[in-house]
């Protein structure tokens, strides 16, 4: 009797480990806005203490405002900051990491000590969008991110400032 002919690596296939699935947009919705607090609610406890520490920087500033705003289906909602008006920057909860985004016009990119700033400041720095005019970055806040996210919030607070 001859045996099946099945194909040699389909039992190996089965037994292979399966990827994980990218974590899921925390606030996907947007007819259900989260609470400011939520954000930090979906992280560990110390990623939540920085989102957290940032936050009461931002918020302390005189001039900037804190919004929830809705940044489409693929990214969810976001903790969203004016300057006097003015887009300051964004912190969010992506791939179960904060992250925080801030665009650079020249006077605030001259501004910013990058030699005093980490490696994960400088690896955004190396992968940062747009143009010169204005130059976008996206800092993860785990590790020495959320310190150097702070140090380039003042360089464009200061900048702002004198505008």
């Amino acid at each position: 009797m001859a045996k099946s002919s099945r194909s040699a690596g389909s039992s190996a296939e089965s037994k292979a480990p399966k990827e994980k699935a990218p974590p899921k947009v925390p606030f996907p919705r947007k007819n259900q806005p989260p609470t400011p607090n939520a954000f930090a609610a979906q992280l560990p406890v110390q990623l939540g203490k920085k989102l957290d520490g940032l936050r009461g920087f931002l918020t302390k500033q005189k001039e900037v405002s804190e919004d929830v705003y809705f940044y489409g289906p693929a990214s969810g909602w976001g903790l969203r900051y004016l300057a006097s008006g003015r887009p300051l920057c964004t912190l969010l909860v992506h791939r179960a990491r904060p992250l925080g985004i801030v665009s650079l016009e020249p006077k605030a990119n001259e501004g910013v000590r990058w030699e005093q700033l980490s490696d994960v400041a400088q690896k955004a720095r190396r992968a940062a969008h747009g143009s010169p005019s204005l130059l976008w970055l996206d800092v993860p806040l785990d590790n020495s991110g959320a310190a150097d996210f702070k140090a380039l919030l003042k360089a464009k607070l200061a900048a702002l400032r004198t505008d």
